[in-house]
């Protein structure tokens, strides 16, 4: 699964995360067949195209047939997107707390302000997402993937943007700066 995101004016007229589109693919997906449904729908966009995927996507996993999940990003997507493709993982994951923390503040500040919305029609599976994903009972702020194991997937990678974007905590000099 993907998330398309781009940073616009928002309905409210501040500006922000818009997720624009998605790729939801229920069975037999694989990171080649995301990969060529993100270029039949946007093989036309001509702006920069940026890949943020989790650090485990450049390990050679059940793919190392054909290489990484990043290695099969490229071989896909770069013949599309030529040197407008650019790659954007983090060397370790954002602490999942972290990242949740930052996507749920992107969705509405402490000020009240909303920077993030999704296109309902466009990105149902987002949507379905972000209402149905808790967090686990008894927990310390981690997401419950057991209940039911369709949720999380999709809302964990709008995380990985949101996250390297605008996390919450930004270092500034040595010094740490919170950012709400």
């Amino acid at each position: 699964m993907a998330v398309v995101i781009q940073e616009q004016q928002l309905p409210n007229g501040l500006q922000g995360t818009a997720v624009i589109g998605e790729v939801w693919i229920p069975r037999s997906s694989s990171t080649p067949a995301v990969c060529r449904k993100l270029a039949y729908d946007w093989g036309n966009h001509f702006g920069p195209v940026r890949i943020y995927a989790d650090a485990t996507g450049g390990a050679r996993g059940s793919s190392r047939v054909a290489g990484s999940d990043l290695d099969l990003i490229r071989a896909e997507l770069s013949p599309v997107f030529r040197d407008r493709l650019q790659m954007r993982v983090p060397a370790v994951n954002p602490v999942e707390r972290s990242r949740v923390n930052a996507v749920n503040s992107r969705i509405k500040s402490a000020a009240g302000e909303v920077r993030l919305m999704v296109d309902p029609v466009k990105a149902p599976h987002v949507v379905t997402d972000l209402e149905g994903v808790a967090l686990l009972k008894g927990g310390s702020g981690e997401l419950d993937k057991k209940t039911n194991p369709t949720l999380s997937h999709i809302s964990d990678a709008l995380g990985y943007y949101v996250a390297k974007e605008f996390p919450l905590v930004r270092p500034v000099g040595g010094m740490v700066r919170w950012e709400i």
